[in-house]
Order: C-alpha cells, then sequence, then structure tokens
C-alpha cells in the first residue's frame, strides 16, 4: 500500500537537504580555505611578537598545527552532519518513523536553544524559532503522523 505523503513533509524535506549542503559547503570551503589564511596570520603575527621576545619561536608552528587540527576535525564533524541530514531527508520522502521522530527531535531543540538565544537579546533567532515551531506543530498533525505510521486516521 503506497501511502500519499503530504506536501509539508516534502518542504520539512526539502529544508533538510539545503543543510546538509550548507553544513557540507561550508565544510569544504572551510577545510580548503581556512588553513591558509590562519597560517599566514599566525605566522605574521607571531614573527612580530617572537622578534620583540613576547613569545618563543617554537610556539608559533605548534599553536598553528593545532589551530589547523581543530579546523579539521570540526569540518569533518560537519561534513558527517551534512550527509545525516541527508539521511533525514530520506527518511522523511519515504515516511520513516526514525525520520519523523529525529525531526521533532530537532524541532524541540532548535526552539529551545532559539528561545535562550532570544532571552540573550538575540533577535535574529525569532524566524530560526517562527520556523521551528512552525515544523514541529506540523509534524503532530494527525495526516502527517499517519504517514509516518505513528497514528491511524479513521475514514
Amino acid at each position: 500500500m503506497e501511502k500519499n505523503r503530504p506536501s509539508g513533509v516534502t518542504i520539512v524535506a526539502v529544508l533538510a537537504i539545503v543543510s546538509g549542503i550548507i553544513l557540507i559547503l561550508g565544510a569544504v570551503f572551510t577545510i580548503y580555505l581556512v588553513p591558509s589564511i590562519i597560517t599566514s596570520q599566525l605566522t605574521s603575527n607571531m614573527s612580530d611578537l617572537t622578534s620583540t621576545n613576547q613569545l618563543s619561536p617554537e610556539l608559533g608552528p605548534t599553536l598553528t598545527g593545532t589551530i589547523i587540527n581543530i579546523v579539521y576535525i570540526v569540518s569533518s564533524a560537519a561534513i558527517a552532519l551534512g550527509i545525516a541530514w541527508f539521511g533525514l531527508a530520506w527518511g522523511l520522502f519515504t515516511g520513516k518513523g526514525w525520520a519523523w521522530l529525529i525531526t521533532v527531535i530537532l524541532a524541540i531543540i532548535s526552539v529551545v536553544f532559539s528561545i535562550v538565544s532570544i532571552m540573550g537579546a538575540n533577535i535574529t533567532s525569532i524566524p530560526t524559532l517562527i520556523i521551528s515551531g512552525i515544523i514541529l506543530y506540523y509534524m503532530y498533525r494527525p495526516q502527517v503522523k499517519s504517514y509516518f505510521g505513528r497514528v491511524k486516521i479513521s475514514k
């Protein structure tokens, strides 16, 4: 029996794909561009500090290498998260129950963080709060829950 996917689920899945693309492209951009910027900036700044005997000359390369390794680790995690967003989108498109649960959990987390951010005077989180709230509300609609096998709708 084929399920009819609610149109809003398609929109949420597309948002998941866009999130995945942004994470992966941002991470790849960071991996290729940021280390060269860090190397040039830190090398320049370290030579100024070491010439005035404020820092040891050995600290520069160590600090640069450490920061670049952190950039690689964070970027790798972002790529993994981007791939996870693609998996979530697939689950949404195909009506998997786990995709509904993960979407609800992520929406709740987003709502909480948005509220905390707004309380800290960050009004730029208001659109995120609104979108996450709408997604959370939508995921609890009977036809959406039925699509994911969460409830049965009697006709």
